[in-house]
């Protein structure tokens, strides 16, 4: 359940003023895009704070209009270095590329934390080089293995030609592969506590990195207990100008060639030879791999039918699911997929494959449809049961609701974030012991407070 801010307004300040003792750090690798790994960072930091913790975020880019503007101004992530202005070529990298090499100086100019989180890399690297300088333990938090040096077998097909920067980066991984290696695998199993992005890829992080993990996945903000699902099945909604007709089929993501947005595609075109022409609609910044998609669209005669409307605003991406007859997910070898429980969050049942981080939030025929493995045909036949039946449509999109309630909320994962921080500071021994104490002292009043408020607004 999650604590909403007028339960915590109701705590004195006093009580809030004693849960507000200990500092934490989040290094992320970045923040130049509105995608799920990005969300995640800026809700886990926001859900940590209303549990009490002062927390700072970092980044060694910080791109204030490309990545969930609302949510960056609410965070205030900082950039670990100055930033390059946006003419430089390859900024991005640079900037990633000097946090990483710079990282012990890094180490000295940061303020004093009593924990460390560092997500993804470089993230969980300049963690550990803070850690080791500073003496102040650490976690780690994964959405996946390090790609660039365990790639899948979708990276392997496409490359990473979405941007120059991501192939210069991977060029020069390349040749220092071996430095890298070492470096990612030393960090990520020096870590006090290793958290990854739900059970699927947990196992396969387990598996690569050989210890032990704690699943933390990523979540949702649950619907306010009065909410009602908004028509979906007549009318039309309006978004960034367009007036797009219902039912419509949403696809939230980053437009990256490893999410595969051609499968879907072809999945509403063959949806379109049996008479059902509902338009499919995307979200999201435009890459060079939109441009694609743009093309195939238009090869196959979808001009009308496949509406990309760029990014929305954090209302309009609520009133979007709250609309949506189906949601689809055509990533064939996704992590976890953070859309997937936005969208059961808004009742709205979901089209995804029986494979990867999909197998762990849609519980099939209950939440959703899992299509067989590469299988438009399949992926197309779910889309349109669901399309055809909307009484069955809205039986799934009630049990994702409850699934997305019971299972995956910001709340829920910022209480395992705190257990995991409590845990590493019960237990390290880099920390003094005065220190190691009063900032234990300061998680036990963190937690009655939340207990308290978790009491209160369920009663």
């Amino acid at each position: 359940m999650a604590l909403s801010s007028t339960t915590l307004d109701r705590l004195s300040e006093r009580e809030l003023e004693d849960a507000r003792g200990l500092r934490l750090a989040v290094i992320h690798c970045g923040f130049t895009y509105s995608g799920g790994g990005e969300r995640l960072v800026l809700e886990q930091v926001l859900a940590l704070r209303r549990r009490g913790f002062t927390v700072d975020c970092y980044a060694p880019t910080v791109d204030e209009d490309a990545c969930f503007p609302e949510l960056i101004r609410e965070v205030r992530p900082r950039s670990l270095f100055p930033q390059l202005p946006r003419w430089v070529p390859f900024r991005e990298a640079i900037q990633l590329a000097a946090a990483s090499l710079f990282a012990p100086l890094l180490a000295l100019t940061l303020p004093r934390y009593d924990a460390i989180v560092g997500q993804n890399q470089p993230g969980v690297w300049i963690a550990w080089i803070v850690s080791s300088l500073r003496r102040r333990p650490y976690l780690a938090y994964l959405n996946q293995p390090c790609r660039l040096i365990y790639p899948r077998d979708v990276d392997v097909q496409t490359g990473w030609k979405t941007k120059a920067d991501y192939e210069l980066l991977d060029w020069v991984i390349q040749r220092i592969a071996h430095f890298v290696a070492w470096a990612d695998r030393t960090s990520v199993r020096s870590a006090h506590r290793l958290l990854v992005d739900g059970a699927f890829i947990g196992g396969r992080i387990a598996e690569v990195y050989e210890r032990d993990v704690t699943d933390c996945p990523g979540g949702c903000h649950p619907a306010p207990p009065a909410y009602v699902r908004g028509e979906f099945e007549t009318g039309s909604i309006a978004v960034n100008g367009s007036s797009i007709p219902k039912p419509y089929v949403l696809l939230t993501n980053r437009h990256y060639p490893q999410k595969r947005f051609d499968l879907v595609i072809r999945a509403m075109e063959r949806l379109s030879t049996v008479g059902i022409d509902v338009p499919l609609v995307v979200t999201g910044g435009a890459t060079d791999y939109t441009s694609e998609l743009i093309a195939l669209r238009d090869r196959l005669g979808m001009r009308e039918h496949v509406l990309f409307i760029g990014e929305v605003s954090e209302p309009d991406l609520q009133r979007l699911y709250s609309e949506a007859a189906v949601y689809v997910y055509p990533s064939p070898e996704e992590d976890f997929g953070l859309g997937i429980v936005e969208a059961m969050a808004r009742e709205v049942p979901v089209v995804a494959w029986a494979h990867g981080g999909p197998t762990v939030t849609v519980e099939d025929g209950v939440t959703g449809l899992l299509a067989r493995p590469g299988s438009v045909d399949d992926f197309s036949k779910h889309i349109g049961t669901l399309l055809r039946d909307p009484e069955t449509a809205r039986a799934m999109g009630r049990a994702g609701r409850e699934r997305a309630e019971t299972e995956f909320s910001w709340a829920t994962h910022a209480a395992r974030l705190h257990v995991a921080v409590r845990g590493t500071l019960e237990g390290s021994s880099t920390l003094p012991a005065r220190t190691r104490a009063l900032a234990l002292g300061r998680m036990t009043s963190i937690a009655a407070i939340a207990d308290a408020a978790l009491a209160g607004h369920e009663a």
